[in-house]
Formats: structure tokens, C-alpha cells, sequence
């Protein structure tokens, strides 16, 4: 018995309405951009009796990265697509472009669109960064000079329709191929309001299923989805609501967004073949996905392998020889030398100098060691924070300075990297170049008034809502603001206390907040930001405000103490009241280990009561306030990160009725058994290298730096 390729949906999600599209059908590997054409007619028809082999070659989140190999990039395309040249479509899960590397970017990414139309990209979803310009961008600049078309069947506009294609059709080796795209629905927080007013982001998994039931209604054989959307953890994919919610109708689920790593294939029906793929390839041209499939023309039935290919590893030829074999390699190369004159020219400026290396936080990501953990603090967060304080203070009296991880998307190395072109001639030198990798989205610096109460919201808002890619944010501060939290605590009442300039913060009291305007007006789901007053836009750009601080402030070394702590696990026993401090450790390269944390009353400079060791960034600490004058602070200085927080004066409290004897002199603390590892915020515990010292650093991949550094962080 031949079996029905489309049963009913595992876990169906169509929503009640169907959202209206509009269909490209494209003749061999490339589409006429005829907006709104009829389905073409069947292709002439093949051998009844063969198979159809197909293969989809596939990548996600490229993000401009010409400066990191894109002839083997173009290379692995190529000679994977030589093995099947008829029968091989090449599609992207979106962010081709934004948060680019300077080569690109600098351009406005427009070689990038030269670099993927020269490869021949025959589809791409619209990812969030395609609209980091604004809708207007998306449909006019970088669709007019994409050759390929852009897909998101879920994003309407004030009228009611796509504002881009939905999806498209291919013919390929007499297989018609449906593709419809979609992108995350967070992408409303991602994006500056102001550039997408208008625009409605609706629920991807039903705009696909409505899509994909109307390309198979319309003849496709095979339907693609192209989600600019996974989950946060790998291990989560088949479970996740974009597979066990996408329509049966649908043959290949592609995922992105998230950068992670995985390839799985489904049994759908039982019958001991795989029928339906699930793929993330990745970030940055790294790797490549490959799904190939047999599609059987007799019972309209699939049977697909997926695998995901490393770059390096998949090319056998030098780049030379890639560039002579493969004449698309060839154009690349001349696009990418051509974009790589214009930006080393307007890029090669000296701005300042570090004295070592100034990084995000790094992590753990599919178990190699790599940048970018934005749930961790970072060195050159709480810089870049600390440089719009004192950018904004004096002409628009900014108190507090913001930052959001995802805005920085490199790291500041000591030691130049002789295979960058853009690197300074120097060690220690840092070029205007270098500041565009690190923010290259040119937010201007905006200024917002928020009460003490809105400003704790803020702070709140880190750990993201349910749902959310990624659950916690760890926002950059500047110098002057500290705080402790308890993440065991509700949702909204994990915040425990706040310091501004030395004092307690004031629920009801004023503060001027200076950030990017991505920030300001809500982004990453930093919604209390949006709700102050006196919102106000500097005319700064924020990567050029950043090199005048690295200038101003040259040679600039990386700041390790951090803004924030974990303190828990208050309690009081007449006079003694203890707890437990974590996160005193950064995880970013070259940060030192906590070695032991120094009890104040007064001040930071003030009296030490005592001195607690500390252990993988952990301490208990036990304080006798009987020596304390009333309404004294006390404070926690971590040695030698330079940490300093307050003790909430609510933790001090639960001794007010502590009879307070003659004055004596305190003896030391003796050292207790450190807490256990605390999140989130942190990162691993473990040895930092480098102390401080300048080093080489890492860029992207995990390469084999990394791991030898970030091995000894993690074990």
C-alpha cells in the first residue's frame, strides 16, 4: 500500500485566518521576481521510474563576514553544489546582513548582497537584522539589489500583506520545490521602532503552515521552511513548537537566529524512513547544512539525510585554486578585494590603545569554548557603558550609562591578528575599524529619564520573558551603579538592592539614563526604558562617541570589577547576621580569579571588619554588627578584581535588635566554605588566563587559541 505523503499535523497550529501571499515560481535555480505571478505549469515530465535526487545547501546568520575566509566560504558552496549541479538549491535562513564586520559594513553591507547574488543564493528568509535600517531599507535598497528573493510569509504590513514575497517555487530535476520563509516574532523588540511603525510580526508557525498548505494545493512536491527562529538549547529541537507545530505539509524545517548547531531527521509516519529534516547550520559561514533527499516521483514520498558541514574541513583545495576551478569563487574574490581596499582605507585610522585585551563574555556553545555569552558580565560591556556616562554627563547629565549585549559583536584584542587586514600596525593599537566590529549597528546615543522604581524594572528585565531565545540578558553598567540579586526570588523581586554613586538608590527619586536608541526605546525586551520621560536623542552615533572615549582615555586597560553580584541566603543570629556572595568572576579573557573579599564599614576605603577567602567566585561571609554605629554601611571589595558592592541596609536589618555593646576592635573574619556555582550572570567557574596581561584573544569559532585558553576556564 503506497502511503499518503501528507498526513494530519503530530501537533497542528494553524491559526484561524489565512494570511494572504504571494508566490514566485522560479524555472531551474533562479526566480523571475514577477511579484504575485501564477503558478507556472508542471514541469515537462522526467522518468516515471527514477527518483529524484535533490540537495539543499543551506546557511544561516551570515552577518557580512567578509573578513573571515569568504572564498572558503564560497569554495564549500561551490564544490558541494558540483556534486549535484542540477539538482542543487542554495537557500539562507536570513541576518545575511547587520551586525557586519567592518569590510562590509561599512558599505552598508551592500557587498555582501554582491558577494550572495554572485554565489547564486537562490532564496533567503528575512532575518530581524535585514530590518535594522528600517522597513523602508529592507524593501527598497536591499531587495532591489538582492537577485534572490526575501521571505516572510508573517510579516503584514498596515494593509494587511507581506511586505515581502511569502515564498517562492523552484523546479529542480522536475521536483517542484516550495519555499516559504518567516522570521522570529521578537523581532518587533530587536529592531528600533521607529523603523518598522506599521508593521505587524504575526505568529511564524502559522503564517508557514497556511503557506505551506497553499504551495501544496498549488502543485509543490517538496515544501521548504525557512524559519529565522530556533531554540536556545539544541537539545530541545524536536520537541520545539517549530517542529511538532509546522504542518506535516512541510518536508524540511530550517532554523536560524540562534547560531546553534544541530541536524535531525523524522520518522513521520513510522514506516522506518526519514521523512522530514531539521537543520541549524550554525553563524558566521562556519558551516554548511546539506539536506539530501530522494523524492520518489511514483509515491510522492521523501526520504532525506541531513549532515552539517565545518567549512574548513569540507574544502580540499587552497584559495588560489578555488578561485581558478569555481568562476563563481572568482567574483567573490574580486567583490571581497574590492570591498577590503574601501574599508582599509576608512578604516585604518588609529583611535586608541589597550593595554590588554577588552572582551564579552565567553562561554560554553555546543561544548567548545566561545564568545558572545550575553548572560554573563562582561569587561568591555561595563567599558562600553561606562564610556556613554562620560560622553553624556556633562552636556545632557546622564547619571547612569546602559548597554545590551547583543550590541557588541567582537572584542577588542591586544595583539594584532596578521590575517586581518584591518588590524592596527601595532600591538595595543586600536583602529576605527576595530570600534565598527565592536558596535557596527550606528544607534545614536539617546538619553531617557526613568524614577528609581522604573530603573529597578530594568534591572528586572535582564532575566527575558518566557519564550524568549535567550532567558537572561546581562545588561553593561557604568562604574557608579552596583547591585546584588537572587534569582531564587519571584519574577520581578530579584533585584535586592541598588547603588548609585555610593548611596542607596531612590525608588521615587530621578535618574538620567543614556544608552543606544535600540535600547531606549525598548529593544530587547527592555520595555521600562520606553516608559520614562524626556526622552531625548544626543545626535551621537555610538561607535563614534566610543572612539573619542578610547582616545580621550588612551592607553584604556580592561576594567574586571564587576556591577553586580549574587547575595543570598540572608539570616541573623543575634548580632551576626550571614550570607552568601557569587558572581564575583568574570569570564572574559584575561579577567583574574576572586581571590578573597574584604569586609568595610563606611566606605570602600573604610574600616575592614574582616577578610573572607573566596572560591570560584564564592564566599560566605559572617558579620558581627555589633561594632557597627547605627545607620553605618558596609561593603564588600573583591581583591584583585576591584569588585565593590554595598550590602543591602534590609540584609544589615535583620540584627536591629542587637544589643550593641562598647566599642571594641573587630577581629578578622575567619574564612568559611565558599557557596556553591551561582547563575545567572556568570558564566563557568573556573582559571582565567592571561591575569590581566595583554593577550592574543579570539575572534570567532573556538579556534584552536580558544580552546587552549578557554580549556583551562572550563576544565
Amino acid at each position: 500500500m503506497t502511503p499518503p505523503k501528507h498526513r494530519p499535523a503530530l501537533h497542528a497550529a494553524l491559526a484561524a485566518g489565512v494570511v494572504s501571499s504571494s508566490v514566485l515560481v522560479l524555472p531551474a535555480a533562479h526566480a523571475d521576481e514577477t511579484v504575485g505571478a501564477s503558478p507556472a505549469p508542471a514541469p515537462a515530465a522526467a522518468d516515471a521510474d527514477a527518483d529524484a535526487d535533490v540537495d539543499l545547501l543551506y546557511f544561516n546568520d551570515y552577518h557580512g563576514r567578509l573578513a573571515s575566509d569568504p572564498l572558503l566560504f564560497a569554495g564549500a558552496i561551490e564544490q558541494l553544489r558540483a556534486e549535484n549541479e542540477d539538482g542543487t538549491l542554495l537557500l539562507s535562513g536570513g541576518d545575511n546582513v547587520g551586525a557586519s564586520e567592518y569590510v562590509s559594513a561599512v558599505q552598508q553591507d551592500n557587498p555582501t548582497l554582491d558577494v550572495l547574488d554572485a554565489l547564486e543564493l537562490d532564496a533567503s528568509a528575512v532575518g530581524n537584522h535585514e530590518f535594522d535600517r528600517g522597513v523602508a531599507d529592507l524593501t527598497g535598497r536591499i531587495t532591489e539589489r538582492a537577485d534572490f528573493p526575501y521571505l516572510a510569509a508573517n510579516v503584514l504590513g498596515p494593509d494587511g500583506a507581506p511586505v515581502t514575497e511569502a515564498s517562492a517555487t523552484f523546479d529542480v530535476d522536475g521536483v517542484r520545490i516550495g519555499v516559504v520563509g518567516a522570521v522570529t516574532q521578537q523581532t518587533a523588540t530587536l529592531v528600533s521602532p521607529a523603523g518598522i511603525a506599521g508593521i505587524t510580526f504575526g505568529d511564524p508557525v502559522a503564517a508557514v503552515n497556511a503557506e505551506a498548505e497553499r504551495l501544496e494545493a498549488a502543485g509543490a512536491d517538496v515544501v521548504v521552511a525557512l524559519y529565522h527562529e530556533g531554540v536556545a538549547n539544541s537539545s530541545d529541537v524536536l520537541g520545539d513548537r517549530l517542529v511538532t507545530g509546522t504542518s506535516e505539509t512541510v518536508d524540511v524545517v530550517f532554523n536560524a537566529h540562534t547560531h546553534d548547531v544541530y541536524d535531525e531527521a523524522v520518522d513521520r509516519d513510522g514506516d522506518g524512513t526519514l521523512e522530514r529534516a531539521v537543520l541549524q547550520a550554525g553563524s558566521y559561514g562556519g558551516s554548511l547544512g546539506r539536506v539530501s533527499f530522494s523524492y520518489d516521483r511514483e509515491t510522492d514520498a521523501v526520504d532525506a539525510r541531513t549532515e552539517v558541514l565545518d567549512v574548513g574541513e569540507t574544502v580540499t583545495a587552497s584559495e588560489e585554486e578555488l578561485v581558478d576551478r569555481y568562476p563563481r569563487v572568482a567574483r567573490v574574490a574580486e567583490i571581497v578585494a574590492a570591498a577590503e581596499a574601501v574599508a582599509t582605507e576608512q578604516g585604518s585610522t588609529p583611535v586608541g590603545q589597550i593595554t590588554g585585551d577588552i572582551t564579552t563574555a565567553y562561554g560554553l556553545r555546543d561544548g567548545q569554548p566561545a564568545r558572545d555569552d550575553r548572560g554573563a558580565e562582561s569587561s568591555l560591556g561595563n567599558l562600553v557603558a561606562e564610556s556613554i556616562r562620560a560622553t553624556l554627563q556633562e552636556p545632557h547629565g546622564v547619571q547612569i550609562g546602559l548597554i545590551n549585549p547583543g550590541g557588541l559583536r567582537a572584542d577588542l584584542l591586544w595583539a594584532d591578528n596578521p590575517g586581518e587586514a584591518l588590524d592596527g600596525d601595532r600591538d595595543g593599537q586600536v583602529t576605527e575599524a576595530e570600534v565598527n566590529q565592536v558596535m557596527p549597528f550606528s544607534n545614536n546615543l539617546n538619553t531617557v529619564t526613568l524614577t528609581g522604581a522604573q530603573f529597578k524594572q530594568v534591572l528586572e528585565q535582564q532575566w527575558q520573558p518566557a519564550g524568549s531565545s535567550r532567558p537572561y540578558l546581562q545588561l553593561g553598567l557604568s562604574g557608579n551603579v552596583s547591585y546584588t540579586a537572587d534569582p531564587s526570588r519571584p519574577v520581578g523581586d530579584r533585584i535586592t538592592s541598588i547603588t548609585v554613586d555610593g548611596a542607596p538608590y531612590d525608588p521615587a527619586g530621578s535618574y538620567v539614563v543614556g544608552s543606544v536608541s535600540f535600547l531606549t526605546a525598548g529593544g530587547d525586551n527592555f520595555t521600562a526604558l520606553a516608559e520614562g520621560t524626556a526622552a531625548t536623542d544626543t545626535g551621537r552615533i555610538d561607535r563614534e562617541a566610543f572612539s573619542e572615549y578610547l582616545a580621550a582615555n588612551a592607553p584604556l586597560s580592561p576594567p574586571f570589577d564587576r556591577r553586580s553580584v549574587q547575595l543570598t541566603g540572608a539570616a541573623a543570629e543575634a548580632c551576626t547576621v550571614r550570607f552568601d556572595v557569587s558572581s564575583l568572576d568574570m569570564t572574559s579573557l584575561g579577567a583574574p580569579d576572586t581571590t578573597s573579599l574584604s569586609v568595610r564599614a563606611g566606605a570602600p576605603d573604610g574600616t575592614e571588619l574582616g577578610t573572607v577567602a573566596v572560591l570560584d567566585g564564592a564566599a560566605s561571609v559572617s558579620l558581627d554588627t555589633a561594632a557597627l554605629a547605627e545607620g553605618a554601611a558596609v561593603w564588600l571589595v573583591a581583591d584583585p578584581t576591584g569588585t565593590r558592592v554595598r550590602v543591602p541596609d534590609a540584609v544589615l536589618g535583620l540584627a536591629a535588635d542587637c544589643a550593641t555593646p562598647e566599642p571594641t576592635e573587630p577581629e578578622p573574619t575567619e574564612p568559611t566554605e565558599p557557596a556553591g556555582p551561582q547563575q545567572p550572570g556568570k558564566g563557568r567557574p573556573g582559571e582565567h588566563p592571561g591575569k590581566g596581561e595583554p593577550g592574543r584573544g579570539v575572534w570567532e569559532h573556538g579556534s584552536e587559541r580558544a580552546r587552549q585558553v578557554l580549556g583551562r576556564l572550563f576544565g
